[in-house]
């Protein structure tokens, strides 16, 4: 069999319990070419070359190399997760908190932007990590994040022996927030983001709103950042409403008269007609002599109205129709 076809499956013991250099024997990979020494290739499964391992590891391993550090005793766990899920990081992420890795000493420790998420004054080691075990518990309730307690406390312990602050914290939980579906500070972001867009007669998609929320959560924008991008891109679209939008009036807001004068010529309820659906909005804008959009006027809204076939049964039809026929009787004397 080729060397290139002798690759394994690693199994990821808890700890490990296998002399890990004999399992590949008969490769010929020199002793120091793989992070962590030997002749093991954690991770690797048949039909993935030692090669392309090797390289991987040589252009990764200055990120991988802090985590393998500090879990000693799991190296070869650690990196059979990482060759795993090497292109999916949010996937590693979950995986390397549900194993209940300890997380390495953040390069920029002891910094802080809002004050630390750990510890402090003249409590015991056991007390500050406990104080920290709470914190991550709660900040991750907010952000919709559910981990187990090994993780808890491992995290707890990272955010003590590195000094983490708050802002620290964060950018460590949200990216595991981003993809939530649990109740929490995304989920209810999202929800905003998407009030705000369809305020202003915009739509936004599930990814943008939640990647949106999580960079509200993490700190890095807010929700008033959010607005103002929202603002600017509704001037783009509606323009005839630039005046209006500036000053913090939604686009929806302006046309909501129109959308109920339409409402009750159609004899719907106002809330049936969504301003979102370009059927709906193409009746309460129209374009003038120079091809410029701007919003309709009462009568336009109402002519349209009239032309849908929905018109013909309401009541103010008959009605007209009615007025119509005794009108041309009375001309004739009828």
């Amino acid at each position: 069999m080729a060397d290139e076809d002798r690759g394994y499956r690693y199994g990821a013991p808890p700890t490990p319990t296998a002399d890990y250099s004999q399992l590949n024997q008969g490769l010929g990979e020199p002793t120091g070419s793989n992070p962590g020494g030997g002749t093991a290739f954690p991770g690797r499964v048949p039909g993935e070359s030692r090669q392309a391992y090797n390289a991987w590891w040589e252009e990764y391993s200055p990120d991988i190399q802090p985590w393998i550090d500090a879990n000693p005793g799991r190296e070869d766990e650690f990196m059979g997760l990482a060759w795993t899920w090497r292109n999916n990081p949010t996937r590693l992420r979950d995986e390397v908190l549900k194993a209940g890795f300890a997380v390495p000493a953040s390069p920029d420790s002891g910094g802080g932007r809002r004050g630390g998420g750990g510890g402090g004054g003249g409590a015991t080691k056991e007390q500050q990590y406990a104080s920290a075990e709470a914190a991550v518990r709660n900040r991750a309730g907010m952000l919709g994040i559910t981990f187990d307690d090994a993780a808890i406390m491992s995290i707890a312990k990272t955010v003590v022996d590195a000094s983490w602050s708050s802002d620290q914290l964060d950018d460590y939980l949200v990216p595991a927030a981003q993809s939530t579906n649990q109740a929490g500070v995304i989920t209810a972001t999202v929800n905003q983001v998407q009030q705000l867009a369809a305020r202003q007669l915009l739509k936004v998609s599930d990814a943008t709103a939640r990647e949106w929320a999580a960079r509200v959560a993490s700190g890095e924008m807010d929700l008033d950042g959010v607005q103002s991008l929202l603002q600017a891109q509704a001037v783009q679209r509606y323009g005839w409403a630039a005046s209006q939008i500036s000053q913090g009036i939604g686009v929806r807001d302006l046309l909501l008269p129109t959308r109920d004068r339409i409402a009750d010529e159609l004899e719907m309820n106002p809330e049936e007609i969504d301003l979102m659906d370009e059927q709906w909005l193409g009746m309460v804008q129209t374009a003038d002599a120079n091809g410029q959009i701007r919003a309709a006027t009462d009568s336009e809204a109402i002519m349209r109205a009239r032309q849908r076939a929905e018109w013909a049964n309401t009541r103010k039809a008959g009605d007209l129709a009615a007025n119509t026929v005794m009108t041309i009787r009375n001309y004739f004397g009828g």
